[in-house]
């Protein structure tokens, strides 16, 4: 009976049993880059004295498959959820007025119902996203390239 030998087909094997793994941890860290500058975007954008700035956060997926810049769960800021407002922040809130007798002592300061958003998360991402994808895949390419070779 013959046999067949081809040489460093194990190698490959190997080396293919282990590509999934290397994928993920290269998104992982390409994510994690990606988060970091998304942050700092949208903390820019917000303005302010820094307090809502400083309760944002990044996370990547549990799968590692994206990643989202968010207000931190389960923090205030002074007797309001960060996320509450952020939201009104990002989408604009209605003015409260004065009713009542408060209302009778000094006239309204508010000119309009409605304060806009400043669509921090929206202009970040309408700006970021397409640069960040076409990087992100060469980056995840290259990272996975490195490690596979050596």
């Amino acid at each position: 009976m013959q046999s067949v030998e081809i040489s460093g087909l194990r190698e490959i094997i190997t080396k293919l049993d282990v590509a999934p793994e290397l994928i993920r941890e290269a998104r992982a860290e390409f994510f994690a880059e990606a988060g970091a500058s998304l942050l700092s975007d949208v903390q820019g954008r917000i303005g302010g004295t820094g307090k809502i700035a400083g309760v944002q956060e990044y996370r990547v997926g549990s799968g590692k498959g994206y990643v989202a810049v968010r207000a931190k769960a389960k923090t205030n800021v002074g007797k309001y959820a960060a996320g509450y407002i952020t939201n009104a922040l990002e989408n604009g809130h209605e003015v409260r007025t004065a009713s009542g007798k408060a209302k009778r002592k000094r006239r309204s300061r508010a000119k309009a119902s409605r304060v806009p958003g400043k669509y921090m998360y929206r202009n970040t991402a309408a700006q970021e996203l397409d640069q960040l994808a076409e990087t992100g895949a060469r980056r995840i390419e290259d990272l996975v390239a490195k490690k596979l070779e050596g």
